[in-house]
């Protein structure tokens, strides 16, 4: 097995990425395997992470050997939900703080959305503006979706954005749209 190291720049967003990948060779094939790909992380798929939802395992089989990309706003979403739970006593505030702390360990890189493109599909389709940042973002850079938001799953459909929901029968991942 082999490291290889990718120096990748999106045009559209100027973001550069410097991605690690592990390459398998096969002799008799003389080919390589290359594990690698962007997925876009929606609040409800890191929630089940952070706080270890029945999804937890879902998010973690689909999002392996991946780079995890989130809006820039969510750190402020991630800590609202928790306070949230928190006002609704469904967590103590150390639960809170714990799971906030496991948050700020996961490694996603934070992209800049187009805010206006993003109201535009929160208008078009009666959504939350912070569920129209995940899709703006997913359908700009053309990136699947994690998310357990049946809600922002039908939008999807609809912007012909690929959701990542669960694992096939083989272990490899299930892309629906």
């Amino acid at each position: 097995m082999f490291l290889v190291h990718i120096i990748l720049v999106n045009l559209s967003t100027n973001v550069v990425s410097i991605n690690t990948l592990s390459v398998t060779l096969t002799s008799k094939a003389r080919s390589c395997t290359l594990y690698n790909m962007d997925i876009l992380l929606d609040a409800s798929a890191i929630m089940a992470i952070i706080l270890n939802e029945q999804t937890r395992g879902t998010v973690i089989m689909l999002t392996k050997n991946t780079t995890l990309l989130s809006p820039e706003v969510i750190s402020f979403e991630i800590g609202n939900a928790l306070v949230n739970l928190y006002r609704k006593q469904k967590i103590s505030e150390s639960e809170l703080l714990e799971a906030y702390r496991n948050f700020a360990l996961i490694p996603i890189r934070n992209i800049k959305t187009d805010v206006e493109k993003a109201l535009k599909i929160a208008c078009k389709y009666k959504i939350y503006a912070y569920d129209a940042y995940y899709l703006e973002i997913a359908g700009r850079l053309k990136i699947p979706l994690i998310t357990f938001d049946e809600s922002m799953k039908r939008v999807a459909f609809n912007l012909k954005i690929n959701i990542l929901d669960k694992p096939s029968q083989t272990g490899e991942l299930n892309e629906s749209l």
